[in-house]
């Protein structure tokens, strides 16, 4: 009785790794095509203008992503399901797809939109409307430095949080948050891109024509480190795209913004560490105006990017998820073998 017993609880734990592998497909398959998506724009793009790419790099991003690939796929095979591991792999496979893809994509952006005028202008008006004056806040954050310091360090935890989050919900199991954010952030960095290239902007720091001597006692994070690389492209005295840019060069709307709200959905998956992770991002939102050099405009318009792309790969990832869940349910009813029932026994006879 025992072994019966042991031997139902194995299957049916092998069931739900199938079920959850399976679970999986949509997620992974839906990153590949937006990665790849990109990265096949950006080598046409690359193609048809003078831009140039490192191909040495490019070949050794390729090779660092196609080895983890193959262990998420292995992973996911019916017969060897694992999905914590097929997770875990596919959360290694991200960092260098993702830089392939959207590494120097800024650099893409500031080339194709190089014959439109910046934007700036409008986000300044759309400020003053809001009632926010970021030469005044540049003042107020001088006069205090230890508070800008600690805002400073949490501004720049989002690289840190982009890395371990997936990480933390891979191993923990919590596959749809773990796909439905990855999704939501590729989306994210589409949509981002796109309306700066409609859009080009140089931020704040430019615009006013902040000097370092303004504000003596606190560092700026971005300041105006991007510009030099966004007008090298425009003028075209910058064609190697294939370098490390020393910040972000978009503007308008802003993707530290957005990664707040990406990187607290996520961590409220996590429950020991959802109000820290939601208040770290909270305080991180507060410290982009500043660190980023963004107008508040350009905050807001982030920070409703990824809400409004959380929504749209939750509603895609669940839709899907439905339609292969119910597809997958017809397919084993249909395979199910139809039960023989025995001859019917004339009434008032009896079987020999």
């Amino acid at each position: 009785m025992s072994r019966a017993f042991d031997s139902l609880l194995a299957r049916g734990a092998i069931a739900r790794d199938h079920h959850d592998a399976y679970a999986l497909a949509p997620g992974m398959l839906l990153t590949a095509t937006l990665c790849f998506a990109v990265i096949a724009v950006r080598l046409v793009v690359v193609a048809l203008t003078p831009l140039e790419l490192d191909h040495a790099l490019q070949v050794t991003l390729a090779v660092l992503g196609i080895i983890p690939t193959a262990g998420a796929i292995f992973y996911s095979l019916p017969g060897r399901s694992r999905p914590r591991m097929a997770s875990l792999y596919f959360t290694v496979a991200l960092g260098p797809w993702s830089a392939m893809a959207f590494g120097d994509l800024g650099h893409v952006v500031s080339y194709l939109s190089k014959d439109l005028p910046f934007w700036d202008h409008l986000l300044a008006e759309g400020d003053a409307i809001l009632g926010f004056d970021w030469v005044a806040m540049l003042a107020w954050a001088n006069e205090r430095p230890v508070l800008i310091a600690v805002a400073y360090g949490i501004y720049m935890s989002a690289a840190f949080q982009s890395v371990v989050i997936p990480i933390l919900l891979a191993a923990l199991g919590r596959f749809r948050a773990l796909h439905v954010s990855t999704v939501a952030l590729f989306v994210t960095l589409i949509v981002t891109y796109t309306v700066a290239c409609l859009f080009p902007a140089l931020g704040t720091y430019e615009y006013y024509g902040i000097h370092p001597t303004q504000h003596p006692d606190i560092a700026v994070r971005v300041a105006s480190l991007h510009v030099p690389e966004i007008m090298g492209v425009r003028d075209g005295s910058i064609v190697n795209i294939s370098r490390l840019a020393p910040t972000g060069l978009v503007t308008f709307p802003s993707f530290h913004a957005a990664s707040a709200v990406l990187l607290a959905w996520a961590l409220w998956h996590i429950p020991y560490l959802r109000y820290p992770g939601l208040i770290l991002n909270v305080l991180m939102l507060a410290a982009t105006p500043l660190h980023g050099s963004h107008f508040i405009t350009d905050v807001l318009a982030g920070a409703l990017t990824a809400a409004v792309c959380l929504w749209a790969a939750a509603s895609l990832l669940d839709l899907i998820q439905n339609l292969t869940t119910a597809e997958a349910r017809r397919l084993r009813i249909g395979s199910s073998p139809v039960p023989t029932l025995p001859p019917l026994t004339p009434v008032g006879s009896h079987p020999k």
